[in-house]
């Protein structure tokens, strides 16, 4: 038996209805990011790449690495997606909260980018070190500020405008010669011919085909 035509207009607006709060909700998230990420730019006066944690907002000091910068912007605009990295979070585990959700589906607070070139402002990329790596750090985590574009150079890829906090710059970075902890700049992620990232290029699109590092990347919507 075919539904009533009241019935069929009844499930049709419930249908509506749902997409337009689903489409809010994905853009809530990221908007709130990005305006904590102002707030930072507006009050820093002092900040510093460092693993041990000292934030005062009120005298503009940010002295943190990626993990923790991530988790205390995380706690203020998405605190359902911040309680999926438990603890003092290290970069692993923000890539590891996002990897348990499939590529391109939603659960729970978090929605899983399906590729490089589907990121937006308030996405949070993160990725794991590779073993072979020369660092102690157990990877990196940053958050997208600006639409992907494509890169013209050898690696086929996409080019990230991120905020993050670290000692060494990317390409275009807003921390001068000598400085470190927040700030912007461009990163590449390389992509497979799907346009899954599959390594990073940490100078942008100055970046060679051997400067790219392989790794495991993931890029997340952090909804609430």
């Amino acid at each position: 038996m075919r539904p009533a035509p009241v019935l069929r207009v009844t499930l049709l607006v419930l249908a509506l209805e749902a997409r337009a709060t689903s489409a809010a909700e994905s853009e809530r998230g990221p908007a709130r990011i990005l305006d904590v990420l102002s707030f930072i730019e507006r009050t820093r006066r002092d900040t510093r790449y460092l693993h041990q944690t000292r934030i005062d907002a009120r005298r503009g000091i940010y002295r943190f690495d990626c993990s923790a910068m991530a988790g205390w912007v995380m706690g203020r605009a998405v605190p359902e997606a911040r309680r999926t990295v438990s603890g003092r979070p290290l970069a692993r585990d923000f890539y590891h909260a996002i990897a348990r959700v499939r590529r391109g589906e939603r659960l729970g607070p978090w929605l899983r980018v399906a590729t490089a070139a589907e990121a937006r402002p308030g996405d949070v990329v993160a990725w794991i070190r590779p073993s072979w790596f020369p660092s102690r750090n157990s990877g990196h985590v940053a958050f997208v500020v600006a639409a992907p574009t494509e890169n013209r150079g050898p690696v086929r890829g996409q080019l990230l405008r991120i905020a993050d906090s670290t000692r060494l710059p990317h390409e275009d970075d807003t921390r001068t010669a000598g400085k470190s902890g927040y700030g912007r700049g461009t990163l590449l992620l390389a992509t497979d011919a799907e346009g899954a990232p599959l390594g990073y290029g940490w100078h942008g699109s100055i970046s060679q085909p051997d400067w790219i590092i392989p790794t495991r990347i993931v890029i997340g919507r952090p909804l609430r």
